[in-house]
């Protein structure tokens, strides 16, 4: 594989047009390398993971960005009348990935409403308003985020989003709990948030330990790690980092009390499970976990899954789950990596059935899975949009795409240079997560003129991170 002698930054439109690269260039390209108007939802994207909100046309213009407030947007999402959820502040130094405060902002930045939470530190950040004690309030915010009415915080059809309504917030907290670990625990929760930045209802992932259906060996494994990080973290048994609500679906329509539109369903990283929390009780309803057997056998081994979802009412596939599995060795080695697998895939499936009806892999593709181009162990995420085409977030690479039913790329954009790395200050080449919003959300702006971009045939992104 060729070193690469050079990151090119920012947002512009380096290499964008066809014939300016080729496969022995040493420059990653960035910006939007290919787009079929015809074929694609044309809509504007938001970006998360490169410090800043960058709202983008689909030819890789940054039309829009938030600064000035030094939040991480973990993730970034936009609604209608150009508001932007995201979170304030410098992250906490916590080694937890915890943010500071949750706000929503309206097009130009002023705080229309915010959530700090309950951790009390003695250190502001760059503005932070102090308590009154002299002390300062964090969320201790993570991964995700949703408000009522945008059960996923994306777009579908009749989807309206309350501005002012309940706030879903996953977050941390430290907790103690011997029957899963000797030390403290860097636990996941959850809290709905009012509109007056009150917490009404609070979900711990310690405390249905039983109702997950770990295997001794699993649970062996969990007992034994010790990994911690920083102030305020703990052993991060379970990691959660996707929390939405269902939202309307067919399946409560005809019945089933586990889809209920305001049960919440999320995923763990470090277990692979996917599951489906109960609004009320907090109980375990469904779930599809390891050692994947019975009816979860079709959809097995997963991954160190990321972005796990119910497909909104109103889009292609409404009613079924889309996952990012990211493949990879299983994080805390709970298996003893035999669900492990060097490749990544996007899967559509029927909860009820639990078998697959969509993917897209190398496999898919026809290519052999030793040798596949797509692969990010790491975040990422999948949308499904209004036109059956499916946005893709490759976010250990920083790459963006859309691909039809038949997977074909109809748009593919890298990323800038994200976050800068704990080893030697450099800037990391990944993207946390990346959302299409329509244009009609956002009238501030006028709306772009969409011009193709036909890249030469050796022009493809992922040829240069394989060795030749």
């Amino acid at each position: 594989m060729k070193l690469l002698k050079s990151l090119a930054l920012g947002l512009g439109a380096v290499l964008a047009c066809s014939g300016m690269a080729s496969a022995e260039t040493d420059v990653i390209p960035v910006g939007t390398i290919k787009y079929n108007p015809a074929k694609a939802w044309n809509s504007y994207v938001i970006l998360a993971g490169s410090n800043t909100a960058k709202l983008i046309d689909r030819n890789g213009n940054l039309v829009k960005e938030w600064n000035q407030f030094g939040g991480e947007g973990m993730p970034n999402k936009v609604y209608p009348g150009g508001h932007l959820l995201t979170t304030l502040y410098p992250s906490l130094s916590s080694g937890a990935q915890d943010n500071n405060t949750v706000a929503l902002l309206d097009f130009d930045g002023n705080i229309v409403r915010q959530y700090n939470g309950w951790l009390k530190v003695d250190k502001g950040e760059r503005g932070q308003p102090a308590n009154p004690d002299g002390t300062y309030s964090v969320s201790r915010q993570h991964h995700d985020f949703q408000l009522e009415g945008s059960p996923t915080g994306y777009y579908a059809p009749g989807v309206k989003p309350k501005l002012d309504g309940k706030m879903l917030v996953l977050a941390h907290d430290n907790v103690s709990n011997p029957k899963i670990n000797s030390e403290v625990l860097l636990d996941d929760v959850i809290y709905i948030v009012d509109k007056k930045g009150e917490v009404i209802w609070t979900w711990y992932a310690n405390e249905h330990f039983d109702q997950f259906g770990f295997s001794g060996p699993a649970k062996n494994a969990i007992r034994a790690n010790t990994k911690r990080g920083g102030e305020h973290s703990g052993v991060d048994w379970l990691h959660i980092n996707c929390a939405s609500w269902l939202g309307p679906n067919k399946w409560y329509d005809k019945g089933d009390k586990r889809f209920h539109p305001d049960n919440i369903i999320c995923d763990s990283r470090n277990s692979s499970h996917l599951f489906i929390i109960d609004h009320k009780t907090g109980d375990i309803v469904w779930q599809v976990a390891p050692p994947f057997v019975g009816m979860d056998g079709d959809l097995g081994p997963i991954t160190g899954v990321h972005g796990t979802h119910m497909i909104p009412k109103g889009l292609p596939g409404a009613g079924n789950i889309l996952i990012f599995d990211n493949g990879g060795p299983l994080p805390g080695d709970l298996y003893k990596d035999t669900q492990a697998h060097a490749w990544s895939r996007v899967i559509e499936f029927d909860p009820i059935t639990k078998k697959i009806v969509w993917e897209y892999s190398h496999k898919q593709l026809g290519g052999r899975e030793s040798e596949t181009p797509f692969f990010s162990s790491y975040i990422s995420s999948a949308q499904r949009l209004p036109n059956g085409n499916t946005l893709i977030t490759e976010g250990a690479y920083s790459r963006v795409f859309e691909v039809t039913p038949d997977h074909e790329t109809v748009w593919e954009y890298i990323g800038p240079a994200g976050l800068t790395s704990s080893e030697g200050g450099l800037p990391t080449h990944t993207l946390y997560r990346a959302y299409r919003i329509p244009y009609e959300w956002v009238p501030q702006l006028q709306k772009p003129v969409e011009k193709a971009v036909v890249p030469a045939p050796e022009m493809d992104s992922r040829l240069m991170y394989i060795p030749k």
